[in-house]
């Protein structure tokens, strides 16, 4: 197998998407319109954007599920192509809304062991992957259950332990916790945060809810396939009122502050522990 390497790549760069266009077959309109971005190794970016402005479908590109009609994708310095696609995706995983759409096996086990055997891997090396990934997100013991027995966020749980299995470097979260309650999509989410922190993962999260990218080092804003807005979570936020425009909500710390303005200091974007130690400061001087 040919690879071909970007010369000059800077390798801290774990991908790289240059001048990529893609239309649906049939549609008149590009999906992606044009996009250029590189993403870091170990970063965490959010796609963020109303529906239909291209978050999706740039992540299927990513991982050769489409094919741009111009451009490049680089994973990890190696441009995608027919040849080298395969290879490239062994280092994607991707968590999908409903993790029922992935179950493929009869207990959690065989499940997490999927991705391994269509990689051709041997079985006794096979079942301690399993084990370790399991572990990973504390479901060992439930690895002879049916997965359709447990809750939500436990089948996101094994859903996110198939992903780990196969030791990606990039894991793309499609809209993975809008399916669960407030205490598992946090639970989710800081489980991945603790995953990236020790795996040295580059995790590229897909959501409508703001609240979910206050982790995110980056976000990027999409909208009629390009890209409007290239940030942090505080200087997004910041745009308040402008959030709208872009088919998002403003955070609800915000929306507390912005009602205290007169007992605490809000000069702009807070998050939940800064909002908690302002009416702490606030609570000691009464």
């Amino acid at each position: 197998m040919i690879f071909f390497y970007l010369k000059g790549e800077q390798m801290t760069n774990i991908i790289s998407i240059k001048d990529v266009y893609y239309k649906y077959p049939g549609s008149e309109v590009y999906a992606i319109n044009g996009i250029s971005l590189d993403i870091q190794k170990n970063q965490w970016l959010s796609i963020v954007g109303k529906n239909g402005s291209g978050k999706t479908t740039l992540t299927r590109l990513i991982d050769g599920l489409e094919e741009s009609e111009s451009g490049s994708i680089a994973i990890d310095g190696v441009i995608s192509d027919e040849q080298t696609i395969w290879e490239a995706r062994k280092k994607i995983g991707i968590v999908f809304q409903n993790p029922d759409h992935q179950f493929v096996g009869a207990t959690v086990e065989d499940d997490v062991a999927f991705g391994l055997e269509n990689q051709g891997m041997p079985r006794e090396q096979m079942v301690e992957s399993v084990d370790r990934a399991l572990a990973m997100v504390d479901m060992q013991d439930y690895k002879k259950r049916d997965p359709q027995s447990l809750s939500g966020g436990q089948k996101q749980r094994v859903a996110i332990a198939g992903v780990l299995a196969i030791q990606p470097q990039i894991i793309i979260m499609d809209e993975s916790t809008s399916m669960l309650d407030p205490d598992g999509r946090k639970t989710v989410i800081n489980l991945i945060e603790e995953l990236r922190s020790k795996q040295d993962l580059t995790v590229i999260s897909i959501t409508h809810d703001i609240e979910e990218t206050q982790l995110s080092d980056r976000i990027i804003v999409l909208n009629s396939g390009k890209v409007v807005k290239d940030t942090t979570p505080a200087e997004l936020y910041n745009l308040r009122g402008q959030l709208q425009e872009y088919g998002l909500e403003e955070p609800f710390t915000n929306l507390v502050a912005e009602n205290l303005t007169d007992v605490i200091d809000f000069k702009g974007y807070i998050d939940e522990k800064g909002l908690i130690d302002q009416l702490c400061k606030l609570n000691s001087n009464t």
